[in-house]
């Protein structure tokens, strides 16, 4: 390991760095990359520039000392791989210098057409090979000897001892030390944050020429020498040097910051909280009334004062529909709740972080995850400095790559380990005063086990600097998590807010008024009765009101309201049968249940495109419209051009209709936040066509979703043709009509990919319930995006796949046509009737052969690998099993797979722990591909290569396959043994393997007895 021992730290940093520009400079140049914007003669006066800058850099004194220290002084003996390493660089440079100096003299009898053509004459395509080649050895050896343990020496505690710290601003001092913090375990955190220290110190610095003594040349930090500019008589052109310097930096990390902040936020980031009804008027201010003198005080804990001066949590629990949602909106939007923290806060400032958890809602909006991402953004994005030190790893590699903008670069995947030790970051350090308060709704809707979640804050609210406001139903794990902290329960305190609500809706009503005045005794007692059924539900409340005017506007009597009061159940979900039987006409009922199945089917398949880490569509008014149009083959013959907004108002209005007519408004329209500012169309009472589609509250959807409910819901259209998945596909289709236009667009938008992307994963559930009325509908998709690609300004001369993949992160090399998407996934279906055609073969494809795409995995194979109807299709077709492609035939991936299940099972054996059996469904699946690969004439002989084992078809059979689903895999095995007798061959791995395990079934070893079947 290298240890810079008479290096100072900083100097170590900023030479490591100056490595790394120069290399990338280089690289450049001797790349023919340099884009040639300049001329010819101006790129070579930039350049030699440059390069005499970097050669000043690399040959700086290396020994401890001052970073302004003149190039003449002496220096101590450095660490002797990263001298050699910049002593090599600065040769290079020389060169390069050299040669660069002879263009600029050559150039005033030469016009070169630009700087790559003046590069090319200087140099043959065989020196600038040589060039490049040895700049990778550089960086190679950079990487490995140098950034991989730099730290070592250059760690936060050395850094603070540097005589050179004190000349750096606070800013990079403060980034410098959260990135050389010796807390960091993961070697490649290490290396990225290394990497960013040393780019970080070298951008800063600067080569001035000492104004007595030219010969002379010092290094310094550009904000320090800015900062006593009028001290050292600065040129104005060093000054302004320094200034462009430090300029780019900070546009740099803005530019940084921006790019960790867009990484932690997701599209349905405050869909929730801004889903969320407003309280009605005059309703739970109690419990920001301080000097409230209600009974009811007594029954909770002053929530004022916990925000005053409390500590921990507080927790606010409540029935299903009591209106804890509402009422946590209704506290983080309150000025009383910012005016009572600040007393918390003092000095100190104040964050306030929310989120609202959504179990219907999207991966991110029920997970932990998507909770810190949330929290993290609201805490960063206010304190954007902070970012480097909660993130340090994170922020390292989003500015390697901000200062290498030729890189593409990727958004960075968070892991929770990643997230939960930054919000402890944040709570721990010390460079800023922070006090942060968290309000988190809905912890019982969290998809996982509620236990961690109330673990993950009983741990933050260890620290003094913040305390956490949560509020959910009164889980087991939850209440015994909470119940020593301050709390509510809050169907026990609103009784007087259920009156209110009640009283202001039904006399709202003008018919219900007149009825109160005529009868002016039943009224009060009606809304008596409301709140007193109600027990403390509001949403309850709000369906019985909701049914109640409607017989109000029907004429109904006093009388007649009482007993309708009378007919409607008190239990949430005796309610929800209720209102599907007897609120939606028989008429009705057919068209409702498929919209609740079409919702339920859009819902599960946007699961499964976030698994994927893509972003799915949500599921809006338009988008509902389209699925539940009437005319089955409008997607196939509508045009293909854009909707006005008139146009799509009329259809969402009357979907909006549909859905209060037909779902009795369990499932409803939501808007966004800033759909509520006045003038806006929802005040106008124009339906929006990217309001989303939800269901009316959690419990509906839990209702909905019990299996005896939900078989009484598709039972109701068992008669018809209707299938969900397909007029999800058909709303795909038509909605990406919709988008056309006669206008020339520059690509096609992120959008209309989504929906693409949300076709191909409806027709793919469909292929699996075998609904093939999917396949004209693909066609058509693939005619649709073949317009939509026409209609941009630019040339495309791929298929519209080629962009699809790109649009959606894969990238992968093979995607290339239709029929590559359709083997993507799983589309066996569509690709039997495609190859019947005579145009289309799977033979004929060029590159990647089909049948190597889907028996492939990971990040290079198809999105679902290896699945025997794709299989059976592909050879069925003329596919070839034994066709080698990459080194390997689709039949030997199929063998390694199935290996790798045993070898799995085989290591843990050994080690002595608990032996896991394989997933059957995995061996239920290679069972079935064994007997297509084999009828279609596999290779018999082949085997498989797994490390120091090689392993044939028949071992694998008997050993994966049959010692653990016999019956299933014994026909297979009786058909294999004969087609090799028949062959003349005999399996030596598998005779030689029974003899092992016979071996290991005896007394004398020590796993004798151990059935592996187990």
């Amino acid at each position: 390991m290298v240890v810079l021992q008479s290096m100072d730290p900083l100097t170590a940093l900023s030479l490591a760095g100056t490595v790394v520009q120069f290399i990338q400079f280089a690289a450049q140049i001797v790349q023919v990359t340099v884009s040639g914007a300049l001329p010819a003669h101006e790129e070579l006066e930039t350049r030699t520039l440059a390069l005499r800058d970097f050669i000043v850099r690399l040959r700086r004194p290396r020994a401890s000392g001052n970073a302004s220290a003149s190039l003449l002084s002496p220096a101590e003996t450095p660490d002797k791989t990263l001298q050699d390493l910049c002593d090599a660089c600065a040769a290079t440079a020389d060169e390069l210098l050299a040669r660069l100096d002879r263009l600029k003299v050559e150039g005033d009898n030469k016009m070169w057409k630009n700087f790559q053509n003046a590069i090319k004459s200087a140099w043959s395509q065989k020196e600038l090979e040589f060039l490049s080649k040895r700049l990778s050895e550089f960086r190679t050896a950079l990487d490995t000897h140098v950034l991989a343990n730099l730290n070592d020496t250059a760690n936060a505690i050395a850094l603070q001892q540097s005589k050179r710290f004190d000349e750096i601003d606070r800013k990079t001092q403060t980034i410098l030390e959260a990135l050389l913090e010796s807390k960091r375990t993961r070697s490649q955190d290490v290396y990225d944050q290394n990497l960013a220290a040393t780019q970080l110190l070298s951008r800063t610095e600067l080569v001035v020429t000492d104004q007595y003594d030219k010969a002379c040349a010092l290094i310094v930090n550009a904000i320090q020498l800015l900062s006593r500019a009028k001290e050292e008589h600065m040129s104005s052109s060093e000054k302004d040097k320094a200034e462009n310097i430090w300029k780019d930096e900070e546009e740099l990390q803005t530019l940084v910051e921006e790019n960790v902040l867009e990484n932690l936020s997701f599209g349905t980031m405050v869909d929730r909280e801004g889903g969320i009804g407003e309280a009605h008027k005059n309703t739970f201010a109690w419990l920001l009334n301080s000097a409230s003198n209600s009974p009811q005080k007594q029954k909770w804990d002053d929530f004022v004062e916990w925000l005053k001066s409390g500590r921990g949590t507080y927790w606010i629990n409540g029935k299903a529909g009591s209106g804890k949602s509402t009422l946590m909106r209704y506290i983080t939007k309150s000025a009383q709740t910012r005016t009572a923290l600040r007393e918390w806060s003092r000095s100190s400032s104040l964050v306030i972080g929310n989120f609202f958890f959504w179990n219907s809602g999207t991966v991110e909006q029920r997970s932990q995850i998507g909770l810190l991402r949330t929290l993290l953004h609201e805490i960063l994005r206010q304190h954007r400095d902070l970012i480097p030190i909660a993130m340090p790893s994170v922020w390292a590699r989003a500015y390697s790559h901000a200062v290498q903008p030729t890189k593409r670069s990727r958004p960075q995947q968070l892991s929770l380990g990643v997230l939960i030790e930054a919000l402890k970051a944040l709570i721990e350090q010390s460079v800023k005063q922070l006090r942060l308060c968290l309000f988190i709704d809905g912890l019982d809707e969290y998809e996982g086990d509620t236990t961690d979640m109330a673990d993950l804050f009983t741990d933050l609210v260890a620290s003094d600097n913040i305390k956490v406001c949560l509020s959910s139903r009164p889980l087991v794990p939850l209440e015994y998590a909470f119940k020593s902290s301050p709390n509510i329960r809050l169907q026990d305190l609103t009784p007087n807010d259920i009156k209110l609500y009640v009283t202001d809706k039904m006399h709202g009503n003008r018919r219900f008024r007149q009825l109160a005045t005529e009868q002016p005794e039943q009224a009060p007692a009606l809304v008596r009765e409301i709140v007193t059924k109600a027990d403390g539900v509001f949403l309850w409340v709000v369906l019985v009101v909701q049914s109640l005017l409607v017989g109000v506007n029907n004429r109904d009597g006093m009388d007649d309201l009482e007993r309708r009061l009378a007919e409607l159940p008190t239990d949430l979900s005796a309610l929800f049968e209720n209102m599907l039987t007897k609120r939606i006409a028989p008429f009705y009922q057919a068209r409702g249940a498929a919209l609740f199945q079409i919702v339920r089917a859009s819902r599960e398949r946007n699961d499964q495109i976030e698994r994927f880490r893509e972003i799915a569509p949500p599921l809006t008014l338009l988008l509902l419209s389209f699925a539940d149009e009437k005319n089955p083959d409008w997607a196939l013959n509508a045009p293909i051009r854009s909707l006005n907004e008139s146009e799509k108002s009329i259809r969402c209005k009357s979907m909006e209709d549909r859905l209060k007519t037909c779902c009795a408004g369990l499932l409803e329209a939501q808007y966004t936040p800033n759909d509520s500012i006045v003038g806006s169309p929802l005040i106008l009472g124009i339906a929006q066509p990217d309001a989303k589609v939800q269901y009316l509250h959690r419990t509906v959807k839990d209702y909905l979703h019990q299996p005896d409910v939900w078989k009484s819901v598709t039972a109701k259209t068992d008669t018809s043709d209707f299938e969900p998945n397909i007029s999800l596909l058909k709303s795909c289709i038509l909605q990406l009509k919709a988008l056309g236009s006669d206008e020339k667009e520059e690509r096609i938008d992120k959008s209309t990919w989504k929906h693409v992307s949300l076709a191909l994963e409806v027709a793919h559930q469909a292929e699996l319930t075998n609904k093939t009325g999917y396949i004209p509908l693909l066609d058509e998709l693939d005619l649709v995006m073949k317009s939509l690609l026409r209609q941009t300004g630019a040339f495309h001369s791929r298929h519209w796949v080629t962009y699809y993949t790109k649009a959606v992160g894969q990238g992968k090399v093979w995607h290339d046509n239709w029929p590559v998407l359709a083997v993507e996934y799983g589309l066996a279906s569509y690709l039997d009737v495609k190859f019947r055609q005579p145009s289309e073969s799977p033979r004929e494809k060029k590159g990647w052969p089909l049948l190597h795409i889907v028996m492939s995995q990971g990040l290079r194979g198809p999105r679902y690998s290896m699945l025997p109807p794709v299989v059976a299709v592909l050879l069925a077709h003329g596919a070839n099993p034994n066709a080698a492609y990459n080194s390997a035939t689709p039949w030997q991936n199929a063998l390694a797979f199935a290996y790798s299940l045993q070898s799995f099972n085989m290591k843990t054996n050994l080690r002595g722990n608990e032996k896991l059996r394989p997933d059957r469904e995995e061996i239920m699946m290679l069972v079935c591909l064994f007997r297509h690969f084999i009828d279609h004439g596999a290779d018999l002989t082949r085997s498989c290569n797994c490390g120091a084992t090689t392993r044939d078809v028949l071992w694998i059979v008997e050993e994966v396959f049959h010692r653990w689903e016999p019956e299933e895999s014994e026909a297979l095995l009786e058909d294999l043994r004969r087609r090799m007798a028949s062959a003349g061959m005999v399996s030596r791995f598998s005779f030689a393997w029974k003899k092992v395990r016979n071996y290991l079934m005896t007394e004398g070893c020590g796993i004798h007895g151990q059935d592996r079947r187990q």
